[in-house]
């Protein structure tokens, strides 16, 4: 057996293991601990819990950011960590990223999860090629169909966004897919207010379905929708 524990357990001779990050379909990473540099696809599933093996899949997350599959007797090299999903189903099926294959063993994933797998910064525009008719932009939180008739090509470009978002209840035309706080500020209060102690905090609601609502502080960014709400206020803590 080359299983040590999860992260949950002892850590008293963490020299002599080998860490890897195992998730499911989530992306919800866990690290895990094996006293082997190479392990199996079997003892990967077991380390996860996956029984019967037979009903899993393991997919190792490679540097060049390819996934492959581990048979229950192949090995991944664990001597700089690595990346693996244990995944429910019988296959997977393949497609594109900028030319980058890749293979999934669900039907669906989202354009945020392909972004991730591919290695692509969040910040660009996932797109669907199309035969039939114009290619489609694929939001962060929606699905592509993985495995429908013929092989799903994708690529990336620099992110082409026109939204409104409203700041202070002054709606302000924004251009990236991010904005930040110090950002946010130079909207709010574009001449800054009096005093040699401003503190500013900022609220926003009607924000992406992954985070809907809540709070920034300094050098801190969230992802825009439009329509998206800030409020930004200060107080002179002079």
């Amino acid at each position: 057996m080359t299983i040590i524990d999860t992260a949950e357990g002892d850590l008293a001779n963490d020299r002599d293991r080998f860490t890897a990050q195992i998730a499911d379909e989530t992306f919800a990473f866990r690290d895990f601990h094996f006293n082997d540099r190479r392990v199996t696809g079997s003892q990967i599933a077991e380390a996860f819990g996956a029984y019967p093996l037979t009903d899993y899949v393991v997919l190792h997350h490679l540097p060049n950011h390819q996934l492959e599959t581990l048979r229950p007797n192949e090995t991944a090299d664990l001597k700089d960590g690595a990346h693996l999903f244990v995944i429910r189903g019988d296959g997977t099926d393949r497609f594109f990223v900028d030319g980058i294959p890749l293979e999934w063993p669900r039907k669906a994933l989202t354009g945020a999860n392909i972004k991730w797998l591919a290695g692509k910064d969040e910040d660009l525009e996932l797109v669907l090629e199309r035969q039939d008719q114009p290619d489609k932009v694929i939001g962060d939180d929606e699905e592509v169909r993985i495995g429908n008739p013929g092989v799903e090509k994708l690529y990336t470009r620099p992110a082409q966004v026109s939204i409104t978002i409203v700041v202070n209840t002054r709606p302000k035309v924004w251009n990236k897919k991010r904005i930040s706080f110090e950002e946010l500020v130079a909207i709010a209060f574009p001449t800054p207010p009096p005093g040699q102690n401003i503190v500013y905090t900022i609220g926003y609601f009607d924000g992406p379905p992954n985070r809907p609502e809540g709070s920034l502080t300094e050098g801190e960014s969230v992802r825009v929708r439009d329509q998206m709400v800030f409020d930004v206020k200060f107080t002179d803590k002079s």
